[in-house]
């Protein structure tokens, strides 16, 4: 028996493969606005039913960036806000979906209302913590480093090892890498390496996803990092916190692209003794959050808590229906608060 089968309920994964031994076509939905893990998963999840006889097909709920298109397969991936119908009718005609690298229906987006109504039996693979009843089967880890090292023991629980290949290997990597600041945090368990390791034997160029992942940016969004870097940075010692934030007119002075403010929100945590750091970038409809913290401090309380969102305890996201410098403030009224309630 190998370490996998001791970190997967194996009663779940009986109940997975009689899904899958029944079920023709399946649609794969990561969350919307897909990072690494999210399309990773998807991805090798994809390759792995195609070389397994199945028709599948990933359907994203919006784009994703640039750095992230050079995935195998990327080609066959479909955008729902691209073309609606004709994913709304490829999800309804499955028999099976796969929810993966997100545990509530509201992270699917714009198509949180079609999955609800979809009849079709669903599996979900994820790995942030306070999962909602969303599917039928559900594997729900939050000691696993990402959605793509579950996506590895779930192929390798169903005795498929071997039909993880360098394709899917690359898109595994991708995930772990991504989810984990290149195993700098959310990484100390022996499994995870020892995955890795397995996918290097895979046949992985590990200095070609590193550099399609971390060299493969646009100057404007360089620029965009000098600007968040310089005027909107705010330090605010007293709670060991940075602020980064974005207003709408930044984005489009910067010919801002989807993606663009991957990573961003971990540079102020480079600053001496800082504990938290946190971006707000104003959209059309709403301010979006991403929330970092060092050590014990668990910041996606505050994400859940006052805006509306959640994630790990070092990295949550949250969302804001205020105007941009009204979100910021409330984090600043709420800060005090969370310390106290620490110290508590």
């Amino acid at each position: 028996m190998n370490d996998l089968l001791n970190r997967i309920d194996k009663e779940l994964i009986k109940k997975a493969e009689l899904l899958l031994d029944e079920s023709t076509q399946i649609s794969i939905i990561p969350h919307s606005g897909p990072d690494g893990d999210a399309l990773g998963s998807s991805q090798a999840l994809y390759q792995y039913l195609i070389k397994k006889g199945k028709k599948a097909q990933v359907i994203s709920p919006s784009a994703y960036p640039v750095f992230l298109r050079w995935l195998p397969e990327n080609s066959k991936v479909w955008i729902y806000t691209n073309g609606k119908k004709k994913a709304e009718e490829y999800i309804r005609s499955s028999d099976l979906i796969f929810i993966v690298d997100h545990n509530s229906l509201k992270r699917s987006g714009d198509l949180e209302a079609v999955l609800e109504k979809a009849k079709a039996k669903k599996i979900m693979i994820d790995h942030h913590p306070e999962p909602e009843q969303i599917a039928d089967v559900m594997f729900s880890d939050t000691q696993m480093c990402s959605t793509c090292e579950m996506t590895y023991e779930f192929i390798e629980a169903l005795g498929d090892e071997d039909v993880i290949d360098t394709d899917i290997s690359e898109c595994i990597y991708t995930g772990i890498i991504t989810d984990t600041g290149g195993l700098s945090y959310n990484s100390s368990h022996a499994r995870t390496y020892q995955i890795v390791g397995h996918l290097i034997a895979k046949g992985i160029d590990k200095s070609k996803i590193h550099s399609n992942i971390y060299d493969n940016f646009s100057p404007d969004r360089m620029k965009l990092l000098g600007h968040c870097l310089d005027g909107g940075l705010e330090v605010l010692p007293d709670y060991q916190a940075a602020i980064i934030s974005l207003g709408k007119e930044d984005l489009l002075r910067f010919n801002y692209k989807d993606g663009d403010t991957e990573g961003f929100v971990n540079y102020p945590l480079s600053i001496q003794g800082m504990l938290i750091s946190v971006i707000f970038i104003e959209k059309d409809d709403m301010v979006k959050i991403s929330f970092r913290s060092k050590g014990n401090v668990p910041i996606n309380i505050v994400a859940r808590d006052f805006f509306n969102g959640g994630g790990h305890m070092n990295a949550a996201g949250g969302r804001s229906e205020l105007k941009l410098q009204e979100a910021i403030d409330l984090f600043k009224k709420v800060l005090p608060k969370f310390y106290k309630s620490l110290d508590q």
